[in-house]
């Protein structure tokens, strides 16, 4: 199965966008903890203020009701007697001043004369009079009376201590919370007692929490309400005026003057977060004044027939504003990682395109193809390193190609070093060529006019040479030595060695005819083509060796250069002799004339010659052939 390798531009995307999304999930965690921490903080903080509240309320209430409680007892033991008015109102006095919450205690015969004390203006009044004529004490002392019938019925205890109705004061102009309790003398109704707290001292309480805060926290607001429609304690009830009465105890909630508290009820408002964060049933949201307000509260019973709900509410801005900030990091976030992945895009495009050079260059050399680009400086170290590296590579290699074949270097490259190791016989064609008259030819020639000449005339027999598969071997003063089949077995090396001479011999005849038209001397050459059996491999001294073809073969074909200028004529440009083996290997279409035979030293049998080609001279424009 083939692995998959991503590009430099994936990875670095991948790999960046990968590492920002995984800071991006940290941060979120931390953000989300963050505001669920301060949400938290939030809650808590203002649901300790309503539990202070709870317990301030009940710290000013519960003495109220030991005190009245130790005024029963001593009445029904018989330490107090409640027809000495003068004894009982010194009690109550006491009362009064014992209980700075109390503002009025008095006690009821059933016959309704009443010893009342009362705190007026920080002053304690004590009050010897007839209830006969207030509404509703008749009622409450009938009630009292039947309570404990029917109690005492039952078998159970009659030390009743009840929260009643709000009673209405006129002189203080308030409505008070009342303690009651039936009294017994001797076991029998006697009449009743009452404590009395009013609703100020009530609102005070809400004022200071437990560390003297005041009374708003920051845009927060307490409140009690009394059977959820009427406002107990608040703030504005301790400096506004309500026109309450008898009738009106407390005033409506929709009548304070708290247009956030008039919504309680009626401008509520669902959230998912909100919910997320209250957990409970006893908080919930409130859409008021163009703002969001949570309101949490606590119900606070047995301070009379209705419960009391104890609450306070504070802007939700608080919260939504961690929300926002969130969401804005968020939004920040997002927006760090596309950029991020751009910038991973286009550092992945930056390094990528020459990365891309590289390999291109590499596999230029691999395939031993050295007229590409060099390429250019690059601005990353590293990068730049490499290609100068690769420059350089390219450089040496492209020198070394013109000292070993290439397709021996590529077979090196292919098959590694042990492809060429190994000596081995190979039936092969090997050419030899002489120039003819080079050593006179030379003497009229300054050094590098015989370099260039000779480069010249390699160069073309190299281009029919390799373009049908035979390998240059050696350049041996002004001759070469070619193969056909050495490097790379070829079943028809003697076919392509004869068509690659062939087209050179035409090609050098073309090229002596402009050289002649110049004013140029003319190269004329001979050639020598024999086929046979050859040893191929690494000859020479461990420190310099060459992958060449040694054997008769080679000889032979030399020998049939050499002999080449026998059979050659003065207007010839080019003569190819070829031996019978190269002629039967070719499978010529016509067979060549035949010039007989040689003998070759070292062979018994002598080797048959055939005129492969004689190319003339080509005649000048327009000449007779």
């Amino acid at each position: 199965m083939t692995q998959l390798r991503p590009s430099i531009v994936q990875a670095l995307v991948l790999g960046i966008g990968l590492l920002m999304t995984l800071a991006g999930v940290a941060y979120g965690i931390a953000m989300l903890s963050g505001r669920a921490n301060t949400v938290e903080l939030l809650r808590d903080r203002n649901q300790r203020i309503i539990e202070r509240s709870v317990e301030r309320i009940r710290g000013k209430l519960e003495p109220v009701r030991q005190h009245l409680e130790g005024l029963r007892d001593r009445i029904e033991h018989g330490g107090l007697s409640i027809d000495d008015p003068k004894r009982v109102g010194d009690y109550l006095t006491a009362m009064l001043d014992g209980v700075p919450q109390l503002d009025a205690v008095g006690v009821v015969k059933k016959d309704l004369s009443a010893t009342r004390a009362a705190r007026i203006n920080g002053r304690v009044y004590v009050l010897q009079d007839s209830l006969l004529g207030v509404p509703g004490t008749a009622e409450r002392m009938r009630s009292g009376e039947q309570m404990v019938e029917a109690l005492r019925a039952k078998g159970q205890t009659t030390k009743l201590l009840l929260w009643g109705d709000l009673i209405w004061e006129q002189e203080l102009r308030q409505a008070l919370v009342n303690l009651r309790a039936p009294l017994l003398v001797q076991g029998e109704f006697a009449g009743g007692m009452a404590a009395l707290v009013s609703l100020g001292s009530l609102s005070r309480a809400l004022k200071e929490d437990a560390e003297g805060n005041s009374w708003r926290d920051g845009e927060g607001q307490s409140f009690i309400l009394y059977d959820d429609n009427y406002v107990l304690a608040h703030a504005s009830l301790m400096t506004d005026e309500y026109f309450l009465s008898y009738e009106k105890p407390l005033p409506f909630l929709e009548e304070i003057h708290d247009p956030v508290l008039h919504r309680i009820w009626s401008g509520r408002k669902d959230s998912l977060l909100a919910r997320s964060m209250m957990r409970d049933q006893d908080a919930h949201l409130v859409e008021a004044e163009g703002r969001t307000w949570i309101f949490l509260y606590q119900k606070l019973e047995g301070y009379g027939e209705r419960p009391w709900l104890v609450g306070r509410y504070f802007p939700f801005d608080e919260i939504e504003n961690e929300v926002r900030r969130l969401q804005f990091a968020s939004a920040i976030g997002g927006v760090t990682l596309v950029l991020s992945l751009l910038i991973a895009w286009r550092l992945g495009r930056i390094i990528g395109r020459p990365v891309r050079e590289l390999a291109a260059a590499a596999h230029r050399l691999q395939a031993l193809e050295f007229d590409g680009p060099l390429l250019q400086r690059q601005r990353l170290r590293e990068l730049d390193e490499a290609a100068q590296a690769v420059n350089a590579a390219t450089a040496a290699l492209n020198w070394f190609g013109h000292y070993v074949p290439r397709r021996l270097v590529s077979r090196l490259m292919r098959e590694g070093e042990d492809a060429v190791n190994l000596s081995k016989q190979r039936e092969v064609t090997v050419m030899f060529t002489d120039i003819v008259g080079f050593t006179s030819l030379a003497e009229h020639l300054s050094a590098p006019e015989v370099a260039e000449l000779l480069n010249h005339h390699f160069a073309l027999l190299a281009g029919h040479i390799e373009a049908d598969g035979g390998v240059i071997d050696k350049f041996i003063g002004d001759s070469v030595m070619a193969v056909w089949g050495a490097i790379k077995r070829d079943e028809d090396h003697a076919k392509h060695a004869c068509r690659a001479v062939l087209s050179a011999a035409a090609a050098l005849a073309e090229d002596n005819h402009r050289r002649r038209e110049a004013g140029l001397p003319a190269l004329r050459i001979r050639v020598g083509l024999h086929s046979g059996p050859v040893v191929v491999g690494n000859i020479g001294a461990p420190g310099r060796i060459n992958y060449t073809v040694v054997g008769d073969t080679v000889n032979i074909a030399q020998r049939l250069e050499q002999l080449g200028r026998e059979h050659m004529s003065a207007e010839d440009d080019v003569v190819v002799l070829a031996s019978q083996a190269t002629v039967a290997l070719a499978g010529l279409e016509t067979l060549p004339p035949e010039i007989g035979s040689i003998a070759v030293k070292g062979r018994a049998a002598e080797v048959e010659i055939y005129l492969l080609a004689a190319v003339p001279a080509l005649p000048p424009e327009g000449g007779a052939s």
